[in-house]
This record gives structure tokens, C-alpha cells and sequence, in this order.
């Protein structure tokens, strides 16, 4: 199989299960652990709160409606964010929605495992003499491996546990509720309990609105699923609005009951629900809930486990997603084989959420969660109104929200707020946020960036390889022949076409339409490579361009054109020679294909090809040769540099060896130097071979720093020709997997 085969997801949540993963996502911590601390901030105001947050949250359940019927693929906002506003802005929403269910889901973890602590106290059950916090996390490690196994199955365990554990945690909150109304009736002066309504003025509404707003984010959730969804043009808005449809009255009616049915001694009742922090609605159900603290523990377990259940299944989408547009290491898209779920980004992210669990306080997780939250919402309130000014002809909608675009605009303002008053609430969590964020940057710029297009344009020529395109750049007569040879060698191992371009240079000065006068002088050019691909039976198509920028020229035609290759030929310095006007090295740095350099030297027929091998990736490398190997009938010999004293390593480099040969049709041989100097053994061995094939500067970027560009050096010192081959690989996995050889060989 390869390793760029297409990938999908099953679908088989219908839209009653998609519903309960909305609900289970939204009543979990928010209402149960949050509700008491949400209440010593804002007092009777705590269910003004709960309203306006639903009014907040109505703003961008309808943007996630409308582009969930419209794009529903995995990864949702994401996604969406990313289309609107392409680069950084888009990664950074993928990060930080990854990170925020991540981090929601440690918090419903955590929950869980305070009240399984209070359930364990009150049965006096002790575990292994354990207790206290150490107990809590563990219970909250176990309850995370436990829906990890869950999602692992597949998203239709995923939406029998969600139907299973929100249909329990309604019925008992139902109970509670309805026993709460039945003892405010009894009581004759219950209102009194709402007076003062505002002791804490509108700042406390503000931040238990802040607090407890991830209790309103659970029907992203849905949209998250959208891939997996039977037909979500039309149940991914049903889902999203039943689901706030359904959570909405359950909020209010809980704070209500909560603050109005507690007898508190003389205390105000919002002032004990505060002092009792995460457990105050147990402490409330004591009162007047049948089987009291048992059945409301029990309500709260099952709500945290549905919550976690849904920010698991929904966070790994995320990250999957990344993966498959290749903002995230390969590891990221896998599915497996029979499960079809993605199961190696469901195991880091559970490796994540078990850290966050145990190295994170409950509040500064919750408000981190929060502030994420809020910043992600308002991206995608701003994207909806991007999407549908571009894309809203091309798009068939299943719902499109009204009053367009005042609405996005309002969820926008209203989420930035929430997000800096959040501040003044926990300053630490705005430092976590902006820490992850920052991360986000460095993996962006190291990593993400521009390696969704590579990538992308890969996959197509892996999945179809009667597509692949050679595209051969010719700057002048000599290059043709040369390059012709090599191109037609590769082309008839691989089946591709030659397209055999001349990019007419016109100054930035000078309208391109000029440029025109100059084509009919390179025609010779482009004749002679169609001559010599035609007399080894490969087509070769003419392509001429007029452009500002030869490199940009040559970039943009291999993205439109589907190559697998392209082939310059070049005699000066390919990255230290003015770097900005190097059309070699600027190609390699952007093209979304293989790139190959060849420095031609001497002319001789090509029977021995020199590759030096290392720990790295090369295997791109020893195809290429192999392909040209074939054509000339020529050997190649592999060779590995080893300093003096490394051992271990040239054992390592021994195996490569042959895995390498035993893989490659073609007459091979292999060497072991052992030297100080890569660059010195390759110009001396070079003398004996006809053609170098080497890699760019990667493998030597301390040596680069230091002394200079290596390949340049060993390009024009070489005695024979060098073909240099860049491969748009990922640089951080490559160094991940260096780095860890080297751990394993200590």
C-alpha cells in the first residue's frame, strides 16, 4: 500500500447519535463542576449568564451550521478557517482547536475523577491506600483510556456510548430538577434567594459567562463529525440546533432549581453553592433530591464521560485532519485497517490529554479551555463571512443563518470580548494560551507551511501514476542533450511524459507581452529535445513561458501541470550564488515536487553511479538512480562516511546497505569509508564514476552555517557529473528520527 493512499472515514452517525455527541459534549463539566463556581462569581445572575451565553453561542451555532451542510469533512472549523483565510491563520485554528477539546477533555477527565473520589468517600471505599489528589488523577487517567479504547472502535461505538450516557445524565438532571421545583413549592419565600440578583454587578456575569462557556461549545463537536455523518447536509444543522434545543432549558432549569431550592442556614445560596466549588450541585442535591448525593455523583460521572467521550472523538478528527492536509506529521491521517478510525491521532492525542490531566490545576484548565475556545469561534464567525462572499454560488447549502452578515459580525465582537475579560479571571490561562500559540507559529514556519500543497500534488501522482510529468527547464542549447538523456532515462522507468520548457526572462520593468519577439528564436531548443525524446520513444511536449521570475515561472507550472519531476540543469553555485536570483535553489525551496540539478561534466556515457547514503531519508534518491542505472545499463554503488570511533553507527549503515541493494533492479555495489570529511571522499571517489547523485544541503546544516553551502562544494570540485536531488520531504520527522537513532544506539 502506498504511503500517499487516499484515506476516509466511515459514515454511520445518524442524526440522533450526532445529536447525543452534541448533547454529551455540552453537559458535562459546565454544568456539573462549573456551576457552583459560577454561581460564587455571579451570584443569582448566574442564570442571566447561562441566557446570554446562549444568545452568544446561537451567533456561531449557525455559522457551524451553514458550513457543516456545505463542507462537511473532518476537522471542521479547522477546516473552514483554513479555506478562508489560507497560511498561519488557518494552521493556528486547527492548533488551537486541537488543543482546546484536548484540554476540555482533561477537564472533563479531571472532573470525573473528583466526583468518582466524593462517590468512593461517601461508600467509604478506599483504592490501594490511595487518596486525595493522587487518586483523582488516576481515576481521571483511567476514565481517558477508557473512551480512547471507545473511539478506537469506531465512530459507531462512539455514538451508542454518547446515546447511552446523555439520555442517563438528562434523566437524572431531570430529577433534580423536578425535585428542586417540588421543595421550592413547599417553601414560601424561596424568591428571596434571587435578592440581591446582581450582588456581583456585571462584572461577575461577565466572568461566569467567560467560566462557563465551554459548556456551550459542544455541538462543534458535531460538525467535527460531519465526514462520518449520513447525509450532513441536511442533519448536521438539525443536529446543532436540537442539541442547543435540548441543553439550553436543562442549563437554566439546573441554576434555577440550584439557587432557589437550597436551604443555606441564613447564607445566601449562591455564597454556599460557591463555597463548594465543583461539587456544590451535589451539595445541593442533598437537600431535597431523592437518594441525594448518590444519584446526583452518579448523574455527574456519567455527564464528565459523555463530555470526554465527545471532546476525544472530537479532538482526534482535529488532528487527523491536520495530518491529512499535512500541517501535522504523516502519523496524524492513518486509519486503521479495520476499524477506520484514526487511531495513531487518537493515541497522541491521549498521550496530550492525560499530561494536560495531570500537570494542570482545574481552573487554569478550564479558563485555558475557555479562552481557546472563544478565539477559535471567533475565526470561524469571521470565515462564514468570507466563504459565502467567495464561495456561496459553488456551494450547495443545507442551511444558510439570516441576517447575514450582521450576525457573524456580532459573534466576532461578543467572543473577543468574553476572551479578554477572561483575564481578569485567570491571567494563567491567557499565558497557556499564548505559549501554545506561539508553539503553533515555530511548528507553522518549521514545518506546516506550504506543505499541504507538496504534499497534495504528490498524492495525486502517487494515486495516479499514467499522470506523472517530467518537466525538463532549459536555459541554453548546451543544457538540451544532457538533460534530455536523464529525463528520457527516468521517463521510460516511470511511464511519464517530457515537457521540455524555455522560461522567457523579462525585466519587472517591461510589460511581459514583449516578450513575445523573443520566442521564435528558442524554438531550436525546444525542437532538439523533442528530437532526441522522440528517437527514444517518450513524448515530449514544447512549453514556452514569459515570465518576471524564471523560478516562480517554473513553480507555478509544475503545480498546474501535475509533475513528478523537475530537471534543471545548472553550472554555478545552486544555493550560496545570490541566493534570491539562484533559480535552482529557489525552485527547490518551492516547487510541490521531486526537484533534480544536474551539473554536467566531461560528457561521458554513464555506466557507474556514485549515491552516498546516510541515516536520513534517501530512498527517493536510489529510485532516481535505479531509473537511470536501467536506461544505461550502468551500476551504482552506494557509499557511507563514517568519522573515526563510530561504530554503532556504521553497523546501522551496513543494514541500510542491504535493505537498499537487495531493494534496487539494477547491478549494484556498496562501500564503507571511514574519514573525517564527507565532502573530501566524495570529489575523490567521484574520479571513478561517471554520475553523483546527491541531496541538498540538509544532512550538513551545522557545516552549511559554519563553513558554507557543502553540495555547492562538492558540485564544482566533483570529477564527475552531479545530479542533485531535493525530495519536498518532512524535515522535522527526519531530524525526529535522527535523533532518535542516536538515543537507541546509546
Amino acid at each position: 500500500m502506498s504511503k500517499y493512499e487516499e484515506v476516509e472515514l466511515t459514515r454511520d452517525l445518524g442524526l440522533f447519535s450526532a445529536t447525543m455527541i452534541g448533547v454529551g459534549a455540552m453537559i458535562g463539566a459546565g454544568i456539573f463542576v462549573l456551576t457552583g463556581i459560577a454561581a460564587g462569581t455571579a451570584g443569582p445572575a448566574l442564570l442571566l449568564a447561562f441566557l446570554l451565553n446562549g444568545v452568544v453561542t446561537l451567533f456561531t451555532a449557525m455559522a457551524y451550521a451553514e458550513l457543516g451542510s456545505a463542507m462537511p469533512e473532518a476537522g471542521g472549523g479547522y477546516l473552514w478557517v483554513k479555506e478562508a483565510f489560507p497560511g498561519v491563520s488557518g494552521f493556528l485554528s486547527g492548533w488551537m482547536s486541537w488543543l482546546a477539546h484536548t484540554v476540555a477533555g482533561s477537564l472533563y477527565a479531571l472532573g470525573f475523577g473528583a466526583y468518582f473520589y466524593l462517590f468512593l468517600s461517601v461508600s467509604g471505599v478506599a483504592i490501594g491506600g490511595l487518596g486525595g489528589e493522587v487518586l483523582k488523577k488516576a481515576l481521571a487517567v483511567g476514565v481517558i483510556l477508557l473512551f480512547v479504547y471507545i473511539n478506537y472502535r469506531g465512530s459507531s461505538e462512539t455514538g451508542k456510548a454518547a446515546n447511552i450516557s446523555a439520555i442517563v445524565k438528562i434523566a437524572i438532571l431531570g430529577v433534580f430538577v423536578a425535585s428542586g421545583l417540588m421543595a421550592m413549592r413547599r417553601e414560601i419565600d424561596w424568591t428571596e434567594h434571587f435578592v440581591p440578583f446582581l450582588p456581583m454587578g456585571f462584572e461577575g456575569v461577565f466572568l461566569a459567562m467567560g467560566l462557563t462557556f465551554i459548556a456551550f461549545e459542544g455541538y462543534e463537536v458535531i460538525a467535527q463529525a460531519g465526514e462520518e455523518m449520513i447525509d450532513p447536509k441536511r442533519n448536521v444543522p438539525r443536529a446543532i440546533f436540537l442539541s442547543l434545543a435540548i441543553v439550553m432549558p436543562i442549563y437554566l432549569l439546573v441554576a434555577f432549581v440550584a439557587l432557589g431550592a437550597v436551604d443555606a442556614g441564613g447564607m445566601p445560596t449562591w455564597q454556599f453553592l460557591g463555597q463548594h466549588k465543583e461539587l456544590g450541585l451535589a451539595e445541593a442535591a442533598k437537600q431535597f433530591m431523592p437518594l441525594g448525593v448518590g444519584l446526583l455523583l452518579f448523574g455527574g460521572l456519567v455527564s464528565t464521560m459523555s463530555a470526554l467521550n465527545a471532546t476525544t472523538f472530537s479532538s482526534t478528527r482535529v488532528s487527523f485532519a491536520m495530518g491529512r492536509d499535512f500541517n501535522l506529521p504523516s502519523l496524524f491521517r492513518r486509519v486503521h485497517p479495520i476499524n477506520r478510525t484514526p487511531h495513531v491521532a487518537l493515541a497522541i492525542t491521549a498521550v496530550l490529554m492525560i499530561a494536560i490531566a495531570i500537570g494542570l490545576p482545574i481552573e487554569d484548565v478550564a479558563s485555558a479551555a475557555d479562552i481557546m475556545f472563544l478565539l477559535l469561534f471567533l475565526q470561524v464567525n469571521a470565515a462564514v463571512i468570507n466563504i459565502r462572499k467567495r464561495l456561496g454560488d459553488k456551494l450547495d447549502y443545507g442551511y444558510k443563518m439570516p441576517l447575514f452578515p450582521y450576525l457573524p459580525i456580532a459573534g466576532v465582537l461578543t467572543k473577543l470580548f468574553l476572551a479578554l475579560y477572561m483575564y481578569f479571571y485567570s491571567p494563567i490561562a491567557w499565558v497557556i494560551t499564548l505559549v501554545w500559540i506561539g508553539i503553533g507559529g515555530l511548528v507553522y514556519r518549521s514545518y506546516a507551511r506550504g506543505k499541504e500543497e507538496i504534499e497534495k500534488g504528490k498524492l495525486a501522482r502517487e494515486i495516479s501514476p499514467g499522470e506523472y510529468r517530467i518537466l525538463v527547464p532549459m536555459k541554453a542549447q548546451k543544457d538540451v542533450r544532457p538533460l534530455m538523456e536523464i529525463s528520457t532515462a527516468i521517463a521510460k522507468a516511470q511511464g511519464s511524459d517530457v515537457v521540455a520548457l524555455h522560461v522567457v526572462e523579462i525585466p519587472y520593468q517591461t510589460f511581459l507581452q514583449a516578450g513575445k519577439r523573443f520566442v521564435e528564436e528558442k524554438m531550436p531548443l525546444l525542437n532538439e529535445a523533442v528530437e532526441i525524446g522522440t528517437s527514444s520513444g517518450i513524448t515530449v511536449r514544447k512549453k514556452i513561458v514569459i515570465s518576471h521570475d524564471v523560478s516562480r515561472a517554473i513553480v507555478d507550472l509544475a503545480k498546474s501541470g501535475k509533475s513528478d519531476l523537475i530537471l534543471l540543469g545548472w553550472t554555478g553555485e545552486i544555493f550560496r550564488e545570490k541566493i534570491r536570483r539562484s533559480v535552482p535553489g529557489n525552485v527547490m525551496r518551492n516547487a510541490p515536487c521531486n526537484v533534480a540539478v544536474l551539473h554536467p561534466k566531461n560528457g561521458r556515457e554513464i555506466k557507474s553511479i556514485l549515491v552516498p547514503v546516510g541515516l536520513g531519508e534517501h530512498s527517493y534518491r536510489l529510485r532516481l538512480a535505479e531509473r537511470i542505472a536501467k536506461a544505461f545499463g550502468a551500476k551504482v554503488t552506494l557509499i557511507s562516511v563514517t568519522g573515526p570511533g563510530e561504530e554503532p553507527q556504521k553497523e546501522r549503515l551496513r543494514e541500510i546497505h542491504e535493505k537498499d541493494r537487495a531493494l534496487l533492479d539494477c547491478e549494484t555495489a556498496s562501500e564503507m569509508v571511514t574519514a573525517y570529511s564527507v565532502k573530501e571522499v566524495l570529489v575523490n571517489r567521484s574520479a571513478n564514476h561517471d554520475l553523483l547523485v546527491i541531496g541538498p544541503s540538509r544532512e550538513w546544516i551545522l557545516q552549511d552555517f559554519l563553513f558554507g553551502s557543502v553540495p555547492d562544494r562538492i558540485v564544482n570540485e566533483a570529477k564527475c557529473s552531479v545530479l542533485m536531488v531535493k525530495e519536498p520531504e518532512q524535515r522535522i520527522e527526519s531530524w525526529v528520527n535522527l535523533a532518535l537513532d542516536w538515543i537507541m544506539r546509546r
